[in-house]
Parts: C-alpha cells; structure tokens; sequence
C-alpha cells in the first residue's frame, strides 16, 4: 500500500506563486536565469522542497538549465527513458516516487533524497522539458503539490518553447 503524503505545507499562497513564474516567464531575461529564480521560488515557497531542478528537452537529453538547493547534481544530462526524469519525459507523465530507494530507476543523486516528483512541461505538441522536485522526506509529495507543480508547468511552456525551440527564420 503506497503512504499517503500529508497535506503539503506551504509558506506562500500558490496563486501568489503562480502569478510569479508568470512575470518571471515573461520577463525576456536569460532561459538560464530565468529558471534559476523560478527554481529559487519553489525551493523558498515549499519547506518540502529539498532541491528543485528545470531540464530543457534537447534532441533526445535532458539538459539541466536552472536548479536550487544545497549542492549540484552529477546528473545534468539525462537521457530520454532513462531514471525517474526520463520516463517522465518519454511518457509526457507525472511521475510521483514516494521512496526512492524501493524503485530501481530512481538515478541517485543525493543521499538524503527520500521521494522525488517530475512534473513534464508540455503541450497538445510535445514535451519541452521538466520540472524535478527532490525531498528529504518519504512520501512528501501529496496530490495537492502535482497539481501546483502541474500549473506552474504549464505556465513555462511557451518559455521552453521559445528558448529550446524558436522559430526557424
């Protein structure tokens, strides 16, 4: 039987967020800097949220473009299918680990790391990157976080899509 995560705690109003990736998303700085605050917004916003990565989907990898937390992850290229962010990326599903050490695909990246969810950022068109949300704790991320996670994907579609994938001339 799969634990049931508790109701996630939040510091700050997911509508508040929300509205914030908006303007970041649409500010027209750097993909880069862009992602990083938006992945330092997540990380303060959510006392759950150990570590927070964006990948950009680039042929057939996963490129890590913006992260926050406590270190670096060795996994900055990941290939699509492979770990729990590669399914995620060849499914075009989320995908909600409660404890990682009991599923084989989970790719280690930190020791301390307990769930992980990997949220795909697409469309009717595609998977354009993800969104990868690391925990301490098992079983951290409740029905309430997919869904927030899922919005705040959708809102970074057109960035990946303009950044990853412009227009050809």
């Amino acid at each position: 039987m799969q634990e049931k995560a508790e109701k996630a705690p939040t510091k700050y109003d997911e509508t508040m967020l929300l509205a914030q990736i908006d303007r970041l998303a649409k500010r027209g700085i750097s993909l880069e800097r862009t992602l990083s605050l938006i992945t330092d917004l997540l990380h303060r916003g959510f006392p759950h949220y150990d570590w927070v990565g964006v990948y950009g989907l680039e042929g057939e990898e996963l490129v890590l473009r913006g992260w926050t937390g406590p270190r670096a992850t060795e996994h900055v290229r990941i290939p699509i299918g492979q770990g729990i962010c590669g399914l995620a990326a060849r499914t075009g599903e989320t995908v909600n680990v409660p404890d990682v050490n009991a599923d084989p695909r989970y790719l280690a990246c930190f020791p301390t790391t307990r769930s992980e969810i990997v949220v795909p950022i697409k469309d009717d068109e595609g998977v354009y990157g993800e969104i990868d949300v690391d925990s301490d704790r098992p079983a951290a991320f409740s029905e309430q976080d997919q869904r927030f996670l899922e919005a705040a994907a959708e809102r970074l579609v057109p960035l990946l899509k303009r950044w990853l994938q412009p227009e050809e001339a």
